[in-house]
């Protein structure tokens, strides 16, 4: 499928275009359970997410459970229609949930959130909204980021650059093989990282923030 990348056997980031890029949503896919990390827009499920899974041969009753990393429209828009075609739970940060209706649960830092076969730690970074998070696969070395990193893109810190940058300085410390963003943010251009393009993601995207 073209507008989905494969990240690894299990992980992949199916892409719903936009005028500027792309919005992703990473799907995680377990032997009998399907995750998602967000749900983009209203029409993303069934445009892109569906006919993805279609193709892998899955099924949507698969899906047990969506972590929004944020509560932006690109990133839950899809929330409706992913619970009522497949019963999933929308799970979202304590400090966006008020924000989005169709959230069931409340997760706080450090939660650990298991989608697929894999288990995620909730890590709270502040700044884009004040409830985004990023999930931390620490087996596979994976983070998943959603726009905590907004890369040059001064306009999407939202919340004043000291909390931004002291969220940006948390991801630093972590071991990370691979980083999944849900927009291609410059200068990289692309949202899928490896090695030490992480690393030089984050400290171009501090970089930009002290200079606001």
């Amino acid at each position: 499928m073209t507008n989905a990348e494969r990240i690894a056997n299990d992980l992949y980031l199916v892409k719903h275009p936009t005028e500027t890029g792309f919005v992703g949503v990473t799907v995680v896919l377990g032997a009998t359970k399907i995750g998602l990390i967000d749900t983009g827009f209203e029409r993303t499920p069934a445009d892109y997410i569906f006919p993805f899974l279609k193709e892998m041969n899955r099924g949507l009753h698969e899906i047990n459970i969506a972590v929004n990393t944020h509560r932006d429209g690109d990133h839950v828009g899809g929330n409706k229609a992913i619970k009522e075609a497949t019963g999933a739970k929308i799970a979202i940060h304590e400090n966006d949930a008020e924000a989005v209706e169709t959230a069931d649960v409340k997760l706080k830092d450090e939660d650990l959130v298991e989608l697929g076969d894999r288990k995620f730690k909730v890590i709270h970074t502040p700044g884009h909204t004040p409830g985004s998070i990023c999930l931390y696969d620490e087996k596979n070395l994976t983070l998943v980021t959603g726009d905590s990193i907004c890369g040059e893109r001064r306009d999407l810190i939202r919340m004043g650059k000291e909390i931004y940058v002291s969220s940006l300085r948390r991801l630093l410390t972590l071991e990370i093989e691979t980083l999944v963003m849900a927009h291609p943010f410059s200068p990289l251009c692309k949202a899928v990282l490896k090695n030490g393009e992480a690393e030089k993601m984050i400290r171009a995207s501090i970089d930009v923030a002290k200079n606001l």
